[in-house]
């Protein structure tokens, strides 16, 4: 899987107005659960590596950021974006709205949204998006019409 979008700028700038050095972010990234060496936070501020999903998750906690302003983005414009700004790891976010880990992986490669109504509903919630947002992100959301809430309470 491809590393996420990442502003080495963005992280620099955060790092620097916290007055932490890169020996403080991965000594804190290991106290949450993400063991990083200074050199790997070094090589993430020149540009030279990204970090992973969940160094990036760490990184924003340790940071007091949003993983949206270390990715560099103003607002999230694809479900992968959406699920990353809201720290969510692919299988979490599968096991929260019931789908299997292949079929979304597929969805946010191709970026169409492919739930049922159960599962859309769980996303948006999951991710606190709207279905426009959904739309804008994944295309439409058939699943959403054609079925009334009096049908999902069956």
């Amino acid at each position: 899987m491809d590393r996420p979008l990442f502003s080495s700028a963005n992280s620099l700038s955060a790092r620097r107005h916290l007055g932490m050095s890169p020996h403080d972010v991965a000594r804190e990234m290991t106290v949450l659960g993400a063991p990083v060496d200074p050199e790997l936070v070094d090589a993430w501020e020149s540009g030279a590596y990204r970090p992973t999903e969940n160094e990036l998750f760490a990184l924003a906690d340790v940071l007091w950021c949003r993983t949206t302003e270390l990715m560099g983005i103003e607002e999230p414009r694809t479900l992968a974006e959406h699920r990353l700004a809201r720290q969510f790891s692919v299988p979490r976010l599968t096991r929260t709205v019931k789908m299997d880990t292949t079929e979304y992986l597929k969805a946010e490669a191709e970026n169409q949204w492919p739930g049922n109504f159960r599962q859309t509903l769980s996303l948006l919630h999951a991710l606190n998006i709207s279905l426009r947002q959904l739309e804008a992100a994944a295309g439409p959301c058939d699943a959403m019409y054609g079925t009334s809430f009096s049908e999902v309470n069956q």
